[in-house]
């Protein structure tokens, strides 16, 4: 189970420094998975082929660490970032202290952000700290993720687009022994469909697959262009604590891939719904 290190990511950035020399430096040093999720430039790869609206405005939702942050202020005009603990966004601010762009929402109710003022709305992981300070529905994942959607898309612009990735909970990798993320909220094909029907106003969103997950992706795959056969290798090397390895995920995505299966058994997803 992933943990929060935001402090750890502070001193970090201060033995190290927060350019890219002090992050190619820490990352050649440091071990821990925590670390390198948090700061790999392999993280921007998610997002960084999309065609963004130049004069665009994004609220971002959680700091994660500022993974994909700096990326998104050099395509952006603006970037709002929100999180609930100050530490977290206080990782954006050391790690991006030239970005005029980028803007802190600190002690922000989402509720109070005005109606229809985004042109993008992105959740880089969707961690249960985050939903669960935001809805009554406590014990309900989906109900609470819902909730959360909801909320958000009435501060979209029109023909906004809200953005969000994360883990499939039934993702082949699970079936071949990983360990669940305790703290995170995963996604199906069955929750998506949800989520369009009931906070997207039914419009249908474009589904991408990030391989080996949307964390550390080194591909990210659509239905346009899925994966061959052959292509996905060394899928195991993202496992944290891969407990027991009962079968090779790459054969098993052949497999899938062969029969038609492969989105409903993706280990991640990356979904974009237009408002």
């Amino acid at each position: 189970t992933m943990k929060d290190i935001s402090y750890q990511i502070l001193d970090i950035l201060e033995k190290y420094g927060s350019g890219p020399d002090g992050i190619r430096k820490a990352l050649g040093t440091e071990e821990e998975p925590e670390v390198l999720y948090a700061l790999s430039p392999i993280r921007e790869n998610l997002l960084e082929w999309y065609d963004w609206k130049e004069k665009g405005r994004l609220l971002q939702i959680g700091a994660d660490y500022g993974a994909l942050t700096g990326m998104l202020a050099g395509r952006l005009n603006q970037i709002d970032v929100w999180d609930r603990k100050d530490e977290d966004l206080e990782v954006v601010k050391r790690r991006y202290p030239q970005a005029e762009n980028v803007n802190l929402l600190k002690a922000v109710s989402l509720e109070s952000l005005e109606p229809e003022s985004y042109d993008y709305i992105f959740i880089p992981e969707l961690k249960k700290d985050l939903l669960f300070g935001l809805s009554e529905n406590r014990q309900d994942e989906e109900a609470g993720l819902k909730d959360l959607l909801r909320l958000l898309k009435k501060r979209l612009k029109p023909e906004g687009q809200l953005i969000i990735a994360g883990f499939n909970r039934i993702g082949l990798r699970i079936f071949a022994g990983a360990e669940r993320e305790e703290e995170t909220v995963s996604l199906t094909w069955r929750i998506l469909d949800g989520i369009t029907k009931e906070c997207m106003d039914g419009h249908e969103p474009a589904v991408y697959y990030p391989v080996p997950d949307h964390r550390l992706p080194t591909a990210v795959y659509s239905d346009r262009r899925l994966p061959e056969k052959g292509e996905l290798s060394n899928l195991s090397v993202a496992y944290d604590k891969p407990g027991f390895r009962y079968f090779s995920e790459e054969a098993g995505f052949d497999e899938l891939l062969r029969e038609g299966q492969f989105p409903q058994f993706a280990d991640s997803y990356l979904v974009i719904w237009e408002k």
